[in-house]
């Protein structure tokens, strides 16, 4: 299973918005997934994955884990390495 290594937040967002972050994601510190989207719910913060609008008008993930552990795996690491990096930002302001 990959690892994630490193988190980018690529553009962040005020307190009204569902949408908190676009991130990007280094895994294995060999690939660099872009366009990662993390949200905030009533239960907390979740993860979508990068995807395409399709000329049918619907979404289709360009990028998604194949068994539910590698997600959990991958939203937890995510959101944690998140944290940090928001609180870095956060900081320098």
């Amino acid at each position: 299973m990959a690892k994630v290594t490193d988190v980018r937040i690529r553009k962040s967002y005020d307190e009204e918005s569902k949408v908190k972050a676009i991130v990007s994601a280094t895994l294995d510190d060999a690939y660099v997934v872009h366009g990662i989207k993390v949200l905030k719910s009533d239960e907390g913060y979740y993860i979508a994955m990068p995807s395409k609008k399709l000329k049918e008008g619907d979404f289709k993930d360009i990028f998604h884990p194949i068994s539910t552990e590698s997600r959990q795996t991958l939203q937890k690491e995510i959101l944690e390495l998140f944290e940090i990096e928001s609180a870095k930002v956060t900081q320098e302001v």
